[in-house]
């Protein structure tokens, strides 16, 4: 009878302890931080194509504008393509991607970004509240 016992002990510790790794693992697939979901910011002006970050950090300090134009921090998955300094982002990912101005410090830290300072383009953030589309504080 102790053999028996002892058996199903062993067999119910290891039921639950499976359990709770698949409950885990399930957890933290459900998050969405996994690395192939990460977003990718890039600087931008309104037509979406991707400026010196120079230009964003001069708008957080002048409300979101440089000059009378508007720029814009770009938050997206842009299908795992790299942009440079004069190339435009493609409306088929920037209908999706999240505008932050620069200067709405909340926003920023909502997703997943510096409060505050300089952002390179190209910049891989993961993390945040704001993962979907929308407009973040435009």
């Amino acid at each position: 009878m102790s053999t028996s016992r002892s058996n199903r002990v062993k067999a119910a510790i290891g039921t639950v302890s499976l359990t709770g790794a698949a409950m885990g693992f399930l957890a933290a697939c459900g998050t969405g931080e996994d690395e192939q979901e990460a977003r990718t910011v890039y600087c931008v002006d309104e037509q979406d194509r991707v400026v010196d970050e120079e230009q964003c950090e001069e708008a957080e300090r002048n409300g979101g504008y440089v000059g009378g134009l508007p720029f814009f921090f770009l938050l997206g998955g842009f299908g795992g393509n790299r942009y440079s300094v004069g190339q435009t982002i493609p409306q088929q990912y920037t209908g999706a991607a999240t505008r932050i101005n620069p200067s709405d410090s909340s926003a920023r830290s909502r997703n997943g970004m510096p409060s505050s300072g300089r952002v390179s383009s190209g910049t891989r953030i993961s993390g945040g509240i704001g993962s979907g589309g929308g407009g973040g504080g435009s």
